[in-house]
């Protein structure tokens, strides 16, 4: 009786210890994407409102994002082949916490590799991330991406886990153009008399 029970005891340990080789593995996830923006080197980070971001599931790293137009337009181009692909696999929801708003953008990935873009439009800015396959069973992963709104042209920003946003903010007008707030050489200003 004894070996019967001594026999039992040691199947359900067996048993115990193989139900973990058998749980479903899963590489999909959901993106948690924390944006910040920074309107002064050094200044505040406060919440970039009104972003909002896409996923395309792609073959390779050639992928790109190659103007603020197309960002917005969701176009992403191979610069390799030309080809260009405007119809996102996943599009960015808002999430929130207890009801608030915390300005995390949430993207579901089911796929890899991703090219994931997020586009800040009240600063002309949008960024991109290349990314490849994730751990097993991660349900979710938390990123952040902070728009600099004090730097020009294009820049690196980088990730909790390791992945780099390649980020573009509109370039500085050079010296021979005016800015928006200055007269052009033609316009008389408001102290020049004018020949009348």
């Amino acid at each position: 009786m004894r070996k019967i029970l001594r026999n039992m005891a040691f199947m359900a340990v067996v048993m115990l210890s193989l139900t973990g080789c058998f749980k479903k593995v899963t590489t999909d996830t959901t993106l948690r994407i924390k944006v910040l923006a920074e309107k002064s080197s050094g200044g505040d980070r406060v919440p970039a409102e009104g972003c909002y971001g896409y996923i395309y599931y792609t073959d390779s790293q050639d992928w790109i994002v190659e103007s603020f137009e197309d960002a917005t337009a969701k176009t992403i181009t191979n610069p390799l082949t030309g080809e260009k692909l405007s119809v996102p696999n996943g599009e960015s929801e808002i999430y929130t916490i207890e009801g608030s708003l915390n300005n995390y953008l949430s993207i579901f990935q089911d796929q890899a590799p991703a090219l994931v873009v997020v586009v800040y439009p009240q600063s002309q800015m949008y960024a991109y991330m290349y990314r490849k396959a994730e751990a097993e069973n991660l349900t979710y992963t938390y990123l952040t991406l902070i728009f600099h709104s004090w730097k020009n042209g294009v820049y690196n920003e980088g990730s909790k886990d390791g992945y780099k946003w390649t980020v573009v903010a509109p370039e500085a007008p050079t010296p021979d153009e005016p800015t928006p707030d200055e007269p052009t050489p033609d316009e008389p200003t408001p102290d020049e008399p004018t020949d009348e």
